[in-house]
């Protein structure tokens, strides 16, 4: 009997041209459930490794933002070793690359419009050194030394207006590529040899007035 045609009884067929009986619907619902509820199972294994993965995620989170609190107090703490480092060293000296100053210290001003922080400022009669202290020197600390920090020096300190302005950059470690720009734009270079203050510049080099 062809599966389009109606049989003697009116009942509807199966795929091999015979009635369906109420045991093989019965056997149909009970294989297509074992079917749901193993695509269920799939799902909550999925489920699970999804929330597996987003707990992971959220402990690399915690461990990211750790690392990064320590690292910046580590670095925080290490510029405050080289700033101490490079004062106590200019306060045991009077001259530095031939220039003579009698007074050291750390200078900080806010305005409504400016605002600034100098690590160490040595002042005599005619000239201010003003000296960015870092724990290792990166050519990005040089650009904004020269061009961010120095040219609002005499706006927010007017009291120091008639004084000549030297600037310069101090480090624990200098590389090379810091080094050269700083020298090509005026500024001493100091670092660390030792136990002393070591300025790396050549006796016959010219500092910059700002």
């Amino acid at each position: 009997m062809a599966k389009d045609q109606d049989n003697n009884a009116g009942e509807p067929l199966s795929d091999y041209g015979q009635p369906l009986t109420f045991e093989k619907v019965w056997k149909m619902f009970q294989e297509t459930d074992k079917k749901f509820q193993e695509t269920d199972k799939k799902f909550q294994k999925t489920d699970k490794k999804f929330q597996e993965t987003d707990k992971k995620m959220q402990e690399t989170d915690r461990k990211i933002d750790k690392l990064a609190r320590l690292y910046g107090g580590v670095s925080e703490n290490s510029r405050d070793v080289a700033e101490e480092f490079f004062r106590r060293g200019l306060e045991a000296r009077q001259v530095l690359f031939g220039i003579p100053y009698d007074q050291v210290a750390r200078l900080e001003k806010k305005t409504r419009k400016l605002q600034g922080e100098y690590d160490i400022v040595l002042y005599n009669g005619e000239y201010m050194i003003v000296i960015e202290v870092k724990y290792k020197l990166h050519p990005d600390d040089v650009e904004d030394f020269i061009h961010r920090k120095l040219p609002v020096f005499k706006p927010l300190f007017p009291e120091y207006g008639d004084k000549k302005i030297i600037g310069g950059v101090a480090a624990m470690s200098v590389p090379t590529d810091s080094y050269e720009l700083a020298e090509k734009n005026g500024l001493l270079v100091l670092t660390q040899s030792g136990e002393n203050i070591s300025v790396m510049n050549p006796q016959d080099f010219i500092v910059k007035e700002f």
